[in-house]
């Protein structure tokens, strides 16, 4: 995909790496304009932090598509800063599974893999089998609420809602529930992971019957998390999570790396 056969695209999404709302200027991806949301300046303490939020906000919602080109020197002129920090933000994004890094040409949108669909649900299972647990033993009062509060989110959610907002009420239940490990090592990891899954999931809104049994499904996990019973949240987030890549794994558009 190139600037020139991009269509004009006008999105908003959430920030899906800290779950706050975020919400995205008109952006239009043609030959001699802007690349990236109404974003001109750049504040050059902690540059390189905000270059990677504007362009891993552009590839969550879509609006950059997988192979799409991204080069140093067109990022720095539209931003208004020096191509060090650019630099800098590109590889913080290749570490994330955002973009790969072509040798001295530049940087593209990477591609999703069913190896990687694999991948990051095999971590969820493993990462998130364990919060739920941790948190069933040692959630405290405080901690509940902030499951319960993330569950009621999720229930408000309008039908019309946009797949990333679906996603990002799913992630925060989840996220809620590394918090409530209480261990900042473990709550690290699942973040880092949910992250790579919002690459998936802000791709595909669940039908009506999906969204249900998501839902059916987090009201159990809290459920076994108030009443103390480690085994069973574990066995619930498991099965939760395997019917979530199930869906994914059949409804995502793939882009295999390998493929011609």
């Amino acid at each position: 995909m190139t600037r020139q056969d991009a269509p004009h695209i006008i999105g908003s999404m959430r920030r899906v790496m800290d779950y706050k709302h975020i919400v995205l200027h008109r952006i239009v991806i043609i030959k001699g304009m802007s690349i990236f949301s109404g974003e001109k300046r750049v504040q050059t303490t902690r540059a390189s932090a905000s270059i990677a939020d504007i362009i891993r906000r552009e590839i969550l919602s879509g609006n950059l598509k997988p192979d799409f080109p991204l080069t140093e020197r067109d990022i720095a002129l539209e931003l208004g800063v020096s191509r060090t920090p650019v630099r800098e933000a590109l590889f913080v994004l290749q570490g994330e599974g955002l973009i790969e890094l072509e040798p001295r040409r530049y940087a593209r949108v990477r591609r999703i893999s069913q190896a990687d669909i694999a991948q990051i649900y095999a971590l969820r299972t493993a990462l998130e089998t364990h919060s739920a647990k941790s948190a069933a033993r040692l959630a405290t009062a405080s901690g509940i609420l902030d499951i319960e509060m993330a569950l009621t989110k999720q229930k408000n959610l309008d039908k019309n809602c946009s797949a990333i907002e679906q996603t990002n009420a799913d992630l925060e239940f989840h996220a809620a529930i590394a918090a409530a490990s209480n261990s900042q090592i473990l709550r690290t990891l699942v973040h880092q992971v949910l992250a790579f899954t919002a690459t998936l999931r802000s791709r595909v809104k669940y039908d009506t019957q999906r969204n249900r049994q998501a839902m059916a499904q987090h009201k159990a996990i809290l459920g076994a998390i108030k009443a103390q019973d480690p085994e069973k949240a574990g066995a619930l987030m498991a099965e939760h999570i395997d019917a979530s890549k199930g869906y994914v794994a059949d409804k995502v558009v793939v882009f295999d790396s390998s493929a011609s």
